[in-house]
């Protein structure tokens, strides 16, 4: 029987959702537009660079565009590649996502992609597993970019909320406490709490893990949802059992719906 007096659960804020301008979905603004009034609250977040938004110009217009809308307005900034925004573009996001897709290593570019099909189960084997077999020494190489990328970023591009945090080749090679030191998930959450910054419970690849998030809850860090969709709004099937579990109500960065302001509820 329903309790009458019980106060209604409200429904987090989702800051990573993308729609036709990332170039790799084909949602219109408008229907994300309906989304976030109707299904739940969420912004909007196209990558930045990306098909359609290659410069400060061509972000201002989306900017535009998505505001008139009602949306609350962000990217994905892709971390290493994007070009810097102007102070002024930065300043008309209501927030800004950030995220690594990419860390070059002695020269060499290391992409997700691999680990991110195998994640999602697009393919049944990790087409990269053997290449961090082979080499011992390119997973402690390409945590270190990672990190050092990420120094780079947050306070120069102002981040709000980093993106699937522990998404990396070496996601998809197993346990994540196996190949994740606790040194380098605490110098991670450091990171994110000198400088503000969200950590991200992103429901497409199911990162963080529990055992991370309980580091960085008692590290201080903030935390925010993403569901990182693509095509229809994901059930937030794995990140609000998380939420519960680990007791991060209190702690989410959440978005105001009418997107004039970011704050922490």
């Amino acid at each position: 029987m329903t309790d009458p007096n019980a106060r209604p659960t409200r429904k987090p804020f989702d800051h990573h959702v993308h729609a036709v301008l990332s170039g790799d979905s084909t949602v219109p603004l408008e229907e994300r537009a309906r989304t976030a009034r109707g299904e739940r609250p969420h912004g909007i977040s196209e990558h930045y660079p990306s098909t359609h938004l290659h410069d400060d110009d061509d972000v201002l217009r989306y900017i535009d565009r998505a505001k008139r809308l009602g949306l609350a307005v962000a990217l994905e900034y892709d971390v290493g590649v994007a070009p810097p925004l102007r102070p002024s573009t930065r300043d008309a996001l209501d927030y800004l996502v950030g995220g690594v897709h990419q860390v070059r290593v002695a020269g060499r570019e290391i992409s997700y992609d691999a680990a991110g099909d195998f994640i999602k189960r697009r393919v049944a084997v990790y087409a990269d597993a053997q290449v961090f077999a082979r080499d011992p020494s390119l997973g402690p190489a390409v945590l270190e970019a990672i990190l050092i990328a990420l120094a780079t970023s947050v306070e120069r591009d102002r981040i709000d909320v980093l993106a699937h945090p522990t998404l990396s080749p070496l996601a998809a090679l197993g346990d994540p406490e196996a190949t994740y030191p606790r040194e380098w998930q605490e110098r991670l959450i450091e990171l994110c709490v000198r400088y503000g910054v969200a950590i991200e419970l992103n429901e497409s690849y199911r990162v963080p893990h529990h055992a991370f998030v309980e580091r960085a809850k008692i590290g201080g860090a903030r935390f925010a949802v993403g569901s990182d969709s693509h095509a229809a709004l994901l059930p937030l099937e794995y990140t609000l059992p998380l939420i519960q579990t680990t007791g991060l109500g209190p702690l989410l960065r959440d978005q105001v719906a009418s997107g004039s302001s970011a704050t922490s509820s």
